[in-house]
């Protein structure tokens, strides 16, 4: 089983978002995720321009980060319903935009756990609503371990895996560590659902570049292995993280070293 490196835009933030698809290019990356930032992103003459040096990089896009990640607490789970039913209208657009550009994944947040808690009964049916209508598209929603949404420690995976046994997640690692929660168990906890990781470490209260910090990463890839792990790992640090591409570059070669 092959894990390929890539990247995600997000990393270069806030530089706009096609420009940022070239500094991946330039680090020698070609395959990404792709984070949007704005609605008008996904149409027009943007698009358009974006979808044409996609294809003439060849690059592989796996993935779509939506900004409105951020709002899902309010879009979804803030007790609306006639707000669900337009969020899910709302996320057709990422939905159709992976589908063009042959996106497997749409990540999602979820509920800010400072938010009232519908209970997991409920947030797997809402969940629900959202993938049935990704699936229209061909894409699959899945759920990462943000620090502070549901899915943050080990025992909220577990349980919205109890109530929703076919959901998808996407891993990673700084996430949990900013929440003070072990990512090993996080990881454990995702078991053979886990299909996207962002990859990173960690190391003095920080995030840093893969294979840079103090986190294990062979530890990690032994329990993607161990999973049948069929994704990428894509390097997903922020601006304030790293130099520059070339830093995440030689971070990619070290982590392929790890991979073997």
């Amino acid at each position: 089983m092959a894990i390929r490196t890539g990247i995600s835009s997000a990393c270069f933030y806030p530089l706009d978002t096609l420009l940022s698809l070239k500094e991946c290019v330039k680090g020698g990356f070609s395959v990404a995720e792709i984070f949007i930032n704005t609605h008008s992103e996904m149409k027009g003459g943007y698009y358009k321009e974006m979808k044409a040096y996609i294809d003439a990089q060849g690059m592989d896009i796996i993935s779509i980060h939506p900004y409105t990640c951020g709002y899902e607490h309010v879009i979804f789970f803030g007790g609306y319903e006639r707000r669900i039913s337009d969020g899910v209208e709302l996320y057709k657009d990422y939905f159709e935009f992976a589908a063009k550009l042959g996106a497997k994944f749409v990540v999602f947040h979820g509920n800010n756990m400072k938010n009232k808690f519908c209970g997991y009964e409920k947030y797997a049916e809402i969940f629900a609503r959202i993938n049935e209508c990704a699936h229209t598209f061909g894409v699959e929603l899945i759920h990462e371990n943000t620090t502070w949404c549901i899915c943050r420690e080990a025992d909220g995976i577990k349980n919205l895996r109890k109530e929703y046994p076919d959901m998808k997640f996407v891993f990673d690692a700084k996430q949990a560590c900013r929440g003070g929660y072990d990512p090993y168990a996080v990881l454990e906890a995702m078991g053979d659902h886990v299909v996207h990781v962002h990859i990173n470490d960690w190391a003095d209260g920080s995030c840093k570049p893969p294979c840079m910090g103090a986190l294990d990463t062979k530890r990690m890839l032994r329990r993607l292995y161990e999973v049948g792990y069929g994704g990428d790992a894509v390097v997903e640090v922020y601006r304030e993280n790293f130099t520059d591409v070339f830093q995440l570059a030689e971070s990619a070669r070290l982590l392929r070293e790890e991979i073997g």
